[in-house]
């Protein structure tokens, strides 16, 4: 149900954006679905091989594998499992939340899978090292890192007391 009203939010937006455009009879229209074309050419494929490897990783990878490392009943070690995860998952979102949706639908617990996406977005080693200490310098990132380490497990503790009671009241 979140989706299909995340998706008519979105495209109502979209509608919305693209009546403004029309309205201004410049050309924004136009340069607007021109930009959108290239941007789909670049990220139609991301999406499909990101897709299609977390569907991999889902048929390949035993549910009882995933549920015995990252599953709702881990616990605490299995949100620092699945936050060392999202440190070392390369790739972007595409495949980051690919991959964590396809370990929900084969046993991983919502907690860990939480901590895994937050761990990938906030501190994922690939791109700490490869744009943020280049850019910002080693003291800067590790700064950085040392704020945001409990994050992932903070929210995925927090995930789990709202399933909890979700359940209760539910």
């Amino acid at each position: 149900m979140n989706i299909l009203i995340a998706s008519l939010l979105l495209y109502g937006a979209v509608a919305f954006l693209g009546q403004l455009a029309w309205r201004r009879r410049d050309g924004s229209l136009k340069g607007a679905l021109q930009f959108s074309l290239v941007q789909a050419r670049l990220v139609a494929p991301r999406i499909f091989f990101a897709v299609l490897g977390a569907g991999f990783i889902a048929a390949l990878v035993p549910p009882e594998l995933v549920a015995a490392i990252v599953g709702g009943d881990t616990g605490f070690l299995g949100l620092l499992i699945a936050s060392a995860l999202g440190a070392v998952t390369p790739g972007g979102p595409m495949l980051a939340f690919a991959v964590g949706g396809a370990a929900l639908e084969v046993g991983g617990g919502t907690p860990q899978i939480m901590a895994f996406v937050t761990a990938w977005g906030l501190y994922n080693l690939n791109r700490t090292m490869v744009w943020e200490v280049p850019i910002v310098g080693r003291r800067a990132a590790l700064q950085r890192l040392v704020v945001a380490l409990p994050l992932p497990l903070l929210l995925g503790l927090a995930a789990g007391q709202a399933a909890a009671l979700a359940r209760t009241f539910g």
